[in-house]
């Protein structure tokens, strides 16, 4: 199922201690990239976190921000009393030294590095907390998701009735070649005919066939027509994919224009050249609609 690339989940969940709130924001992008905002309680989670978020979508920019509530009513953070005795010890040393009388405000001896503390180790997240943020995450993922499908569905509606715009003119231009070719018989008959004629020359059948022969060699695109079918057909079977397709549509649609070119430069008829123009411009959308998909 062909996913977009933006979309957003969040997700609420509350147990007897915590309340946890998840939101998961995703934009394009040709890769995966994973930032966090998440709440003091929850640092050392982030690998735990992205094998999640990795699990759930292929690629895009994705912005995590979890904040927790502790319903508890307890700080989580402690005063290290032996920490501030230090602090205020080697204050009261200086100021001897210095001989300068002076009491530093308890105020200012808080603000010291390692006074105050997490109650807990980062090893210590309780299993309480951390299956909250596990369940968190999987709701606003599933949520995140389906936003991704439906937006996926609307780019999809962009892109078959381009393919089918694509395989019309290709069919025209098919019809157009048998034409092309009695053309070119034609103009260089002509040609040949007034360029010969102040020599009191004739051309025969035979060096008109052998040109005309050298030219339909030259602009042929039969192959270049069945493998733009068959990219097309690739194309539309994407659909059914259940894995991220985004990068290997770009390489289709890519492909494609590869083929459009190569029948642009070979055929030699304005009204091959009017449908190569078109059908180029669709893959253009095509491939603009590609870097949306995940």
């Amino acid at each position: 199922m062909i996913r977009s690339m933006t979309g957003f989940g969040r997700s609420h969940i509350e147990t007897e201690h915590y309340a946890v709130q998840t939101e998961v924001r995703t934009v394009n992008n040709k890769t995966m990239r994973i930032s966090f905002r998440l709440a003091d309680a929850l640092q050392g989670l982030e690998s735990q976190l992205e094998k999640q978020i990795r699990a759930a979508i292929g690629r895009g920019t994705v912005t995590l921000t979890i904040t927790v509530d502790n319903l508890s009513g307890e700080p989580g953070y402690d005063l290290d009393a032996a920490v501030l005795n230090y602090y205020r010890d080697a204050v009261s040393r200086a100021g001897k030294a210095l001989d300068v009388n002076e009491t530093v405000p308890l105020s200012v001896l808080v603000t010291l590095p390692g006074v105050i503390k997490r109650a807990k180790t980062l090893d210590d997240i309780p299993d309480e907390l951390a299956d909250a943020v596990d369940k968190s995450l999987a709701k606003a993922l599933a949520a995140l998701v389906e936003v991704r499908e439906k937006e996926g569905r609307f780019v999809w509606d962009d892109m078959t009735p381009r393919c089918r715009t694509i395989l019309e003119i290709v069919d025209r231009i098919e019809k157009h070649l048998p034409q092309m070719i009695e053309d070119y018989r034609s103009r260089l008959s002509e040609r040949l005919a007034v360029l010969l004629a102040g020599l009191g020359s004739t051309v025969t059948e035979d060096d008109v066939g052998r040109e005309v022969a050298l030219f339909a060699d030259r602009s042929d695109i039969s192959e270049e027509i069945s493998r733009m079918r068959s990219h097309v057909d690739m194309l539309l079977a994407l659909e059914e994919m259940n894995e991220p397709c985004g990068r290997r549509l770009e390489f289709i649609a890519q492909e494609m224009f590869r083929e459009a070119n190569t029948m642009g430069s070979k055929a030699n008829a304005p009204e091959i050249t009017r449908d190569v123009v078109e059908i180029k411009a669709e893959i253009e959308k095509l491939r603009e609609q590609a870097l949306n998909v995940e």
